[in-house]
């Protein structure tokens, strides 16, 4: 990690920050900056809230109500589905527990030393990994689901759009302006490189594309002689600025979250190709919202991507449909690059952004889930059966010496 580059611990050690700003990727242990410097820690989710950021800022509140960000199960979820949700996020949290005191231990490694050179004490790492002031999130209830959050999470999906889009280099708006009959882009990110397909499914494609009536274009690394007068490819593409065009009818995307929300910031409809990690469930979300169709990543994928094609290119609904969801995307009261200024100067100004912390971390689990009230309260009315049965026994009871005379007589 940064923490062991020798002028990263120089600068920790030496300077002062107003605040502290890291991305949160699977790992706990940079909490040990803010914590060294004793500044605001302000953490960047780059995917949709989850219920692991939930427990580091709050108690857990979404688990039985909204699916897991790798599922795209329908709400109100079945038992099994919530069964499911439930015991995927019990092994993230197993994992956690297993991995915790290695991750402690390196936390100690790390900042115990930065800690005792600048003279301060080191929070214990249990304290360290809640001692968020500001969490912005990559999620916006357009395209995921709403949840009850703390003030301090702040959704701030789209923020790596340029508010004023930058204009396309003069080839590319050649060819997109003169495509009156609409244009389609296809791209698989930057994990998934053209060289990584078979040539088979390379050429398949190319023969696709090249019979259609629309311009496409393809983010493609590799030189390729003989494509279609209608296929041009490029080793890297502006993708926002191709998909603000309005001749663009069609992205076709791995499924990728900023990909899927470029889609959204411009209203193209997605024929998603997921690979791996969210993507599938971020394709499933858009399938059932009705602007996209799903095709599975495989070698022999090239039919069914052209009927995929042939089904949005025919039926203007996900078109529409994009557009709407692209409406209440947009329309937002402040924008994304305002929201960040202005909390990231709460945080400072106030020292930590403590009014805007949730309460709940300052509770124990068995006091979040009110069960010392439940055993307190069936105590108490143990109590009172007890007492409440002693005095109608005694009440009840005769005396011993009537029953002597009874059994006299």
């Amino acid at each position: 990690m940064a923490a062991s580059s020798p002028l990263v611990r120089e600068a920790l050690v030496k300077e002062n920050y107003d605040a502290v700003v890291t991305e949160w990727f699977l790992s706990d242990v940079e909490a040990g900056y803010a914590a060294v410097q004793q500044a605001p820690w302000i953490v960047l989710n780059t995917v949709v809230m989850h219920p692991y950021m939930e427990y580091l800022v709050d108690s857990v509140r979404s688990l039985p109500v909204v699916p897991f960000m790798h599922y795209d199960f329908p709400i109100p979820m079945s038992f099994r589905e919530r069964l499911v949700n439930t015991f995927t996020f019990g092994l993230m949290m197993i994992d956690n527990w297993l991995q915790y005191a290695s991750a402690s231990s390196r936390y100690e490694q790390h900042f115990s030393p930065i800690a005792a050179a600048r003279g301060v004490s080191l929070p214990p790492f249990s304290e360290a990994i809640h001692n968020i002031s500001i969490l912005f999130v990559n999620s916006h209830p357009s395209f995921s689901n709403a949840l009850s959050l703390p003030p301090n999470v702040i959704e701030i999906a789209g923020y790596h759009i340029d508010e004023n889009t930058s204009p396309l280099p003069k080839d590319l708006q050649e060819i997109l302006d003169s495509s009156p009959k609409g244009v389609i882009y296809f791209s698989m990110g930057s994990i998934i490189k053209s060289t990584g397909l078979p040539e088979k499914t390379k050429r398949d494609l190319i023969d696709i594309f090249g019979e259609l009536p629309y311009t496409v274009l393809w983010k493609f690394e590799e030189k390729m002689e003989g494509l279609p007068k209608n296929v041009h490819i490029r080793s890297w593409m502006p993708q926002a600025s191709i998909l603000a065009h309005p001749n663009v009818k069609v992205f076709i995307t791995h499924g990728g979250l900023l990909s899927m929300l470029e889609s959204l910031r411009y209203g193209v409809p997605i024929i998603a190709i997921p690979v791996s990690s969210d993507q599938p469930g971020n394709a499933d979300r858009s399938v059932r919202a009705g602007h996209a169709l799903k095709v599975k990543f495989s070698p022999d994928m090239a039919p069914k991507i052209k009927t995929a094609l042939n089904e949005m290119l025919s039926n203007d609904s996900y078109y529409k449909k994009a557009k709407s969801i692209s409406k209440l995307f947009n329309n937002r009261p402040v924008k994304q690059s305002k929201l960040i200024s202005h909390y990231v100067e709460l945080a400072i100004e106030s020292k930590g952004a403590y009014h805007l912390r949730s309460k709940s971390l300052l509770y124990k689990w068995y006091e979040l889930w009110m069960l010392d009230q439940i055993a307190a309260v069936l105590a108490v009315l143990s109590m009172f059966y007890i007492i409440v049965k002693k005095i109608i026994s005694t009440i009840t009871r005769k005396p011993a010496k009537e029953n002597i005379v009874k059994k006299n007589k």
